[in-house]
């Protein structure tokens, strides 16, 4: 994309991308440039990766503050993978007002959003970048023109973007990792700011980004090999409205939930059908390595836990029926249970619940590879509410790597 309108975007803001300083490369090394070779000559000063979510708020894993007036270097480049499509990389402003850039995530391609007394804009470019590879962005100011490149290929170039910082009246600067140091509202195209993904080599400035008081800690650990999913560690529970998910079908009566365990262990709830104040018309959990179905005081339906298979649950106007791999379960329910298991939806306290339930001393822990609500993948932040500590997008890759899942 090229711009060659006025001078759009004041001098410091371009700097906000150049913020990870590498040695200079010579000319031609976007001319067939070998990443491997890059990361082979810096693994041994590298620091452990950093996780760059805080929870499903806005809240940054770290935050800096620097005088800008002091920076020199005009290249900078980071790694990060993910295979989460959205959220925030990092967010940088002198003015929260009138003068704050945002380099993110959006259906897995990279976007700058920036607002200043020049210029209100959006812009996305590259190939997508959420497939759990990591990947190198790395931007350079060449004359008056800014270039990003993506793994080595020049992806966006635009030309007449900065002035002069001479009448800058505010000389410092904000830096904050994974998170916005204003409400989400403020974007010009909103987006969620939680990123599930992890970021290394990242000397900012010249320093490494430090925890501070106002940024929230990192939730886990990326030295963790992982996997694509949906992982809940024990204890952990994300609560939906009925209203906001799939609605059933109508004639005749119908409602579907599919889902895939990767990993599973423990005993606790995996999910449930009911209201606040009573969170279980009809749930599913695991225990002793099996899936257990109960509804009320109707029967318990038990299947082998099968990793990798599909679990369906059916739910019909008199039936119920559990499908895990090659095995079927169905039960009648019991017109005591079936009448308030069909009114949660016409109440707007009707809730499904996954993980653990309110108040449950839950050992479960598992990894899934999607959840689908009517044939539909059900969002997680689609959620009421849900814990920190769940991974939307990621998974260990066993479960014996459950004891390294936090700091």
């Amino acid at each position: 994309m090229e711009s060659r309108g006025p001078p759009a975007v004041s001098y410091w803001l371009l700097l906000l991308l150049l913020l990870l300083l590498l040695p200079p490369l010579p000319p031609h090394t976007h001319q067939g440039w070998a990443l491997g070779h890059i990361l082979s000559t810096q693994r041994s000063q590298d620091l452990p990766a950093r996780y760059l979510s805080s929870g499903p708020g806005q809240e940054p894993v770290a935050a800096m503050t620097f005088d800008f007036t002091k920076i020199t270097k005009t290249s900078s480049s980071f790694e990060f993978h993910t295979w989460d499509p959205e959220g925030v990389i990092f967010y940088g402003d002198t003015n929260a007002e009138d003068d704050w850039f945002m380099l993110g995530l959006r259906n897995g391609r990279l976007e700058i959003q920036l607002h200043n007394h020049w210029a209100q804009l959006t812009v996305g470019t590259g190939p997508r970048v959420d497939d759990g590879r990591w990947h190198q962005v790395e931007v350079k100011i060449a004359g008056d023109s800014v270039v990003l490149w993506v793994d080595g290929d020049e992806m966006l170039c635009l030309r007449q973007v900065y002035g002069s910082l001479v009448d800058k009246p505010q000389p410092l600067m904000r830096i904050a990792l994974g998170g916005l140091l204003f409400p989400t509202s403020k974007l010009l195209l909103p987006l969620v700011p939680a990123l599930d993904g992890c970021l290394r080599r990242d000397s900012w400035l010249g320093q490494q980004a430090q925890p501070t008081a106002s940024a929230s800690p990192s939730l886990r650990s990326c030295n963790v090999e992982l996997q694509p999913g949906l992982f809940f560690p024990p204890g952990t529970r994300a609560e939906f409205s009925l209203q906001d998910i799939p609605q059933p079908h109508a004639e005749p009566w119908a409602f579907s939930m599919d889902l895939r365990f990767k990993l599973a262990a423990g005993s606790g709830h995996l999910l449930a059908l009911g209201a606040r104040e009573n969170s279980s018309w009809l749930s599913l959990h695991l225990q002793d390595e099996k899936v257990v179905l109960t509804s009320g005081a109707g029967p318990r339906l038990e299947l082998p836990v099968a990793l990798g298979l599909p679990l369906q649950l059916k739910l019909a106007a008199s039936t119920v029926i559990l499908n895990h791999g090659p095995k079927t379960e169905i039960f009648a329910m019991p017109p005591e249970d079936l009448g308030p298991l069909l009114k949660l939806w016409a109440q707007l306290q009707g809730r499904l619940f996954l993980g653990a339930l309110p108040g449950e001393d839950s050992s479960a822990s598992f990894c899934l590879d999607g959840l689908w609500v009517q044939g539909q993948k059900l969002d997680m932040d689609w959620a009421l509410s849900r814990s920190q500590a769940i991974w939307t997008h990621s998974c260990p890759q066993n479960s014996s790597n459950d004891a390294d899942i936090s700091n």
